[in-house]
């Protein structure tokens, strides 16, 4: 549908050559064939609708997300089906633009919400959301986002959900129960173990720390094993001297007493113009690109190959289409479209120069770290 435009990246190639990196001597030479790889970690954080207030009538009867058509070149598209699955589509586009190190095309991980798994399972308006690519052949990844939304119990109505141990309980309860409807060619498309577990919205009133506890045992209890969210949702055993101040540079496992333990990995938030930067929840292209050069320079002062260095980021099928869209129409290219192309096309001048980047899934990154830190038990494990 749209150019796929290339960005004349100057002011992020300044960011690459000046950045000294997380300390050590300034010298940011990598050498792809001594180093273990940082691997690269991409989301589609799926919006769905906006959701209905609990009781309101409208939402038993709405198929407004079902039906809403694309609007022309040079408007935004409000939240519907159709714009999640092209947006998806248009992402994935996007990226097999680019290689890593060996050659490979990136892997995405598409983290719907409720609305869009129960809308893909239906006979009437689903579908549609793998007649470009067959994503679950090409090895991408699939999951849930944890929406403060649960089902109404009618038709395609969601409610918000409180936000509360119940309001956790029912929207990881519901979200996992439509996933689990929805397949393609027979296969599952809900690989079942990663989940972005929605903390923003719940840490004011449960406290950061009792937040993520609700969260993580939830989702544990449906069989999740991976958190993939803003570095500020992930607390329990975070490595130590971050502070809760960046994401970490390397894959850690938060355990708890009872033995639930769950694999992090932190992100910033989504990459975009038109963020106004030193936030949790987006990075200006410039940040990002500093943070992936310092992930790329603390991986080569490190000689422990048990932490597992990796750089993990989100876009929103929406955000990316949008940006799009609104560019065919004369608008300036400033959003996640542009944060998308600004990140990919800078990693991609690393990885031409000899920086050892490998493209992954969640589940792939967790494998490759559980290799190296067998959990034994929560007296010996130590948070890595």
């Amino acid at each position: 549908m749209f150019d796929i435009i290339k960005i004349t990246a100057a002011s992020i190639l300044i960011v690459i050559t000046s950045c000294g990196g997380a300390g050590g001597s300034g010298n940011n030479t990598i050498r792809a064939d001594t180093l273990e790889p940082v691997y690269v970690v991409i989301m589609n954080h799926v919006e769905g609708d906006i959701g209905f207030p609990e009781g309101d009538p409208v939402c038993l009867t709405s198929t407004i997300y079902q039906t809403l058509p694309l609007p022309d070149a040079g408007s935004a598209a409000t939240p519907s089906y159709s714009l999640d699955v092209v947006g998806n589509d248009l992402i994935y586009e996007i990226l097999l633009n680019y290689a890593d190190s060996r050659g490979q095309k990136p892997k995405l991980f598409i983290e719907p919400t409720g609305e869009w798994w129960q809308t893909y399972a239906d006979q009437m308006y689903g579908g549609k959301a793998f007649n470009k690519y067959n994503y679950l052949a090409l090895e991408n990844e699939f999951g849930i986002q944890g929406h403060a939304i649960y089902y109404s119990g009618n038709s395609f109505c969601w409610y918000r959900s409180l936000h509360t141990e119940q309001g956790i309980r029912k929207k990881f309860q519901d979200m996992h129960y439509f996933a689990e409807q929805a397949f393609h060619n027979g296969l599952k498309v809900n690989n079942g173990k990663t989940y972005t577990g929605g903390w923003k919205l719940e840490k004011d009133v449960l406290g950061d720390v009792y937040a993520e506890y609700v969260i993580d045992h939830e989702a544990y209890a449906l069989g999740y094993r991976v958190a993939f969210e803003d570095h500020d949702a992930h607390v329990e055993d975070e490595p130590s001297g971050i502070n809760n101040s960046r994401p970490s540079y390397y894959v850690y496992r938060a355990v708890y007493d009872d033995g639930v333990q769950i694999i992090k990995i932190d992100m910033n938030g989504t990459i975009t113009g038109q963020c106004e930067g030193n936030t949790s929840r987006c990075e200006t292209p410039e940040e990002a690109v500093a943070r992936f050069n310092k992930t790329l320079h603390a991986r080569s002062l490190d000689a422990d190959s048990r932490n597992i260095y990796f750089f993990a980021f989100a876009e929103h099928s929406n955000g990316v289409w949008n940006d799009y869209n609104l560019l065919a129409g004369g608008n300036p290219f400033e959003g996640e479209g542009f944060g998308l192309k600004s990140i990919m096309d800078a990693i991609q001048i690393l990885v031409n120069n000899g920086a050892n980047v490998k493209f992954v899934t969640p589940m792939e990154l967790a494998a490759v770290f559980e290799a190296e830190n067998p959990f034994d038990s929560p007296e010996t494990e130590v948070g890595r």
